[in-house]
């Protein structure tokens, strides 16, 4: 199992502004357009951990809807990190849930499937980058996964 380390917000901004394709979309952030500073208050602004495992980012951030939901990111198509947060968080968060939505052609595709995600939906045109919109792909996952 990938050791995780949880990271403070703003040492996560700046990693995060340090892999900006990487990490386009990772909990609906976008590193490319925003800067460390606006990066480090959506974190904190939407309650959102992030951990490291080597050099790959996780993310979780809790839905305030649904407590038991988490919503996690990884920035890496490696399933070992995601699933050693998948572990954390279902034994210390008691989440039975988990949604991910990563922009169309992430990286991060292999990592949810390998982990039980599922591709549940699309969500088309929902984000504006590099002159045009882009659907995100938007994958869920249960505590059996």
């Amino acid at each position: 199992m990938a050791d995780l380390t949880l990271l403070g917000t703003a040492e996560a901004a700046a990693l995060l502004s340090a892999a900006p394709e990487a990490a386009r979309g990772f909990l609906g952030l976008d590193p490319v357009t925003q800067n460390a500073p606006l990066l480090a208050a959506e974190l904190a602004r939407s309650g959102a951990q992030v951990l490291r495992s080597g050099d790959v980012l996780l993310g979780y951030a809790p839905n305030p809807d649904q407590p038991r939901q988490g919503r996690v990111a990884t920035t890496s198509a490696d399933p070992e990190p995601l699933a050693a947060l998948l572990g954390f968080l279902r034994t210390y968060r008691r989440c039975t849930s988990f949604v991910a939505e990563v922009p169309d052609g992430s990286a991060a595709v292999p990592a949810l499937e390998a982990c039980g995600f599922t591709d549940t939906g699309r969500l088309p045109g929902h984000v504006f980058h590099s002159g045009g919109y882009h659907d995100v792909l938007v994958y869920c996952a249960t505590e059996e996964g």
